[in-house]
């Protein structure tokens, strides 16, 4: 009898106490887009996992990583400044350019809205290509542009045989408009979309002209990470703008960093993702 009043106050004294605790539950494993970080992310595997799941993610075809590393065409379609005339178009190998005026909502520096008429630049995609389109172009007097409506529209990515529309000023005297330079970039639709969703600040886009910007697909890249590096080597003419887009055509936004050794590529040999030299 003492031997089982010993064991059962054992035991009351174990369920006094609580059972067991229960052993250490594993680790959960790292969240997607962890695998991102550090060294993996220069990883060929790891990144062309990335082009596939982005592909699946925008619904536009997977590009083969031939297409991805091959180089991108790309032309300067205006290199020397001329003048746009309202009902007299422009057009070079890849774009016609043409000058409208119409009546466009803009707004007071107090916010009231009103109807004026703008000058409007139309911009015709001539070709069965995605292009990553520059088009700089100057006014005789910004300060008027200020309050100017704007025109929802890519920036950046003009899609096949499509036309664009953006304002440039509110209307002035003179129904024309100079245009310095003119450049494109031939490219792959998904390439197409990671250009589109670039934030403006990233390749120098006048925000006179690019107000408006929407990416074709998804949403406009978080700026997580500071664009100083690429804003100081356009500036200081370091580096191009076609470096810039080349880099972000083949690198999603989302995922990767532009760094300043990074040039257009020139041929197919080159390894992908890009890294930066040590």
């Amino acid at each position: 009898m003492t031997a089982v009043a010993v064991v059962g106050v054992g035991m009351t004294a174990l369920f006094i106490k609580g059972p067991p605790p229960a052993p250490p539950r594993p680790k959960p494993a790292p969240p997607p887009e962890s695998v991102m970080n550090g060294e993996l992310r220069f990883s060929p595997v790891i990144y062309r996992g990335q082009v596939e799941q982005d592909a699946r993610s925008f619904g536009v075809p997977t590009p083969s990583e031939e297409l991805f590393k091959k180089p991108f065409l790309y032309m300067e379609e205006v290199k020397k400044r001329l003048t746009l005339v309202e009902k007299r178009p422009v057009e070079t190998p890849h774009l016609k350019l043409s000058l409208v005026v119409e009546k466009q909502r803009a707004t007071t520096a107090g916010g009231q809205g009103f109807r004026s008429e703008h000058l409007v630049l139309q911009i015709e995609n001539l070709s069965d290509k995605y292009l990553a389109y520059r088009i700089v172009t100057e006014v005789p007097n910004k300060r008027k542009c200020i309050q100017k409506g704007d025109i929802p529209h890519n920036a950046m990515v003009i899609e096949p045989r499509q036309t664009l529309r953006r304002t440039e000023c509110l209307f002035q005297k003179k129904r024309s408009l100079d245009i310095k330079r003119a450049e494109v970039i031939e490219l792959p639709e998904l390439a197409a979309v990671y250009v589109s969703r670039l934030p403006i600040p990233a390749v120098l886009y006048d925000p006179r002209t690019a107000a408006g910007h929407v990416p074709l697909k998804g949403s406009l890249c978080p700026q997580t990470f500071s664009w100083r590096e690429i804003r100081d080597g356009l500036d200081r003419k370091h580096i191009d703008w076609r470096d810039v887009i080349d880099y972000y055509a083949r690198h999603s936004c989302s995922e990767y960093s532009f760094f300043k050794s990074y040039r257009y590529r020139s041929n197919a040999d080159e390894p992908l993702p890009a890294r930066p030299m040590e």
